[in-house]
């Protein structure tokens, strides 16, 4: 008897280390809770293309380092999905007919989420208290919103074939760029670019007339395979980057540069929609995200990260960009979105200037 009783102490006390090595940051009261509910919900649906999980191998990345973190038992589950817009319009359409959201944790462009605003999609939390440190005012909108990571505005070019150095979107007008250069038929970036706080609406609108004639044609945002390999000598602009990142970082003649054009940093966010079926593991997943090992994943899983955080991979780039032109980045945040209207309606003329060229 004596025997089973140190056994089972013995067992006990491991028990307990294994729990205490697991929980490796520092757990709020409302953390804490919130980690217990998320394991009682089991799992965390994430409804996503496949560069937010390395084409399915940041599953199982992210499910074992929130737990080691937490201490918890919930599963990362990727339900491979369409563009932000598609996903947030399903949430929409499921959220209006009282039916489970398709997604526990919705990823969504700023300008995105500006334009979801008006449809309520999304629940609140109390993120600060999740993480008081980490989550701060300057990280959530609303009381809602999340700033996922960062975006710069930029392009990326093959470092084998262009030896020019570009530093600016107007230097592709060159014509040794003519019918070689990428650009996305949507337009990526354009609204930006015509922002009043970078060229204006009439400015961007002249460019893009100009710019539509050097297009060889269309790329998608993660196609860094077609600029490495010869296909076009430059993608112009790139989507944030993470990609053609990704790609320079495995040995592709890839480089990526952030543009002085647009002097402003704009945001992915995270949000839980009120629909979501395991609303809690999604919150924990996020709090997540925004934590030291968080970060670092999601740097190696597709090179973006948030510029605010001290660790950040982006940040020397953007502060090399802030010193080299003299100016000083500013938030493109949810609600700026709701100052550049006259950006958005330029940029959806851009969008037909570049469906006219047919390209």
């Amino acid at each position: 008897m004596r025997n089973t009783m140190s056994l089972l102490a013995a067992a006990a006390a491991l028990l307990c280390a294994g729990t205490a090595e697991a929980q490796t940051l520092k757990m709020t009261p409302e953390l804490k809770a919130l980690a217990a509910a998320a394991d009682k919900e089991g799992q965390v649906i994430v409804k996503y293309s496949s560069n937010f999980f390395d084409g399915g191998r940041g599953v199982k990345i992210y499910t074992d380092n929130m737990n080691k973190a937490f201490g918890t038992k919930v599963k990362v589950v990727w339900a491979p999905g369409g563009s932000m817009p598609e996903i947030g319009n399903e949430i929409a359409v499921s959220l209006k007919n009282n039916l489970p959201a398709p997604t526990d944790l919705y990823t969504g462009f700023s300008r995105n989420m500006g334009a979801f605003l008006k449809f309520d999609l999304f629940q609140t939390a109390p993120w600060k208290s999740y993480d008081p440190e980490r989550l701060t005012d300057r990280l959530i909108e609303r009381d809602t919103y999340v700033k996922a990571y960062s975006a710069t505005l930029g392009f990326s070019y093959n470092t084998d074939l262009v030896k020019s150095n570009p530093e600016r979107v107007s230097d592709f007008l060159k014509p040794e760029f003519k019918g070689k250069i990428a650009t996305t038929a949507f337009g990526a970036g354009f609204e930006q670019l015509a922002a009043k706080e970078a060229w204006g609406p009439d400015k961007t609108l002249e460019f893009a007339r100009q710019f539509a004639q050097q297009v060889g044609g269309f790329m998608l945002c993660p196609e860094a395979e077609r600029l490495s390999s010869g296909e076009f000598l430059a993608f112009v602009t790139d989507c944030g980057g993470g990609s053609m990142v990704k790609a320079s970082l495995q040995g592709a003649p890839v480089r990526r540069v952030v543009t002085p054009d647009y002097p402003m940093i704009s945001y992915f966010y995270h949000a839980v929609p009120k629909n979501a079926p395991n609303p809690n593991a999604a919150k924990l997943f996020i709090t997540y995200l925004h934590t030291v090992p968080g970060q670092l994943d999601m740097w190696e899983l597709h090179q973006n990260d948030l510029h605010l955080y001290p660790e950040s991979r982006q940040r020397d780039g953007i502060q090399a960009v802030e010193k080299k032109f003299g100016i000083t980045f500013a938030d493109a945040d949810i609600d700026w979105q709701d100052t550049n209207e006259p950006g958005n309606a330029a940029q959806r003329e851009v969008v037909k200037i570049f469906q006219a060229s047919g390209k």
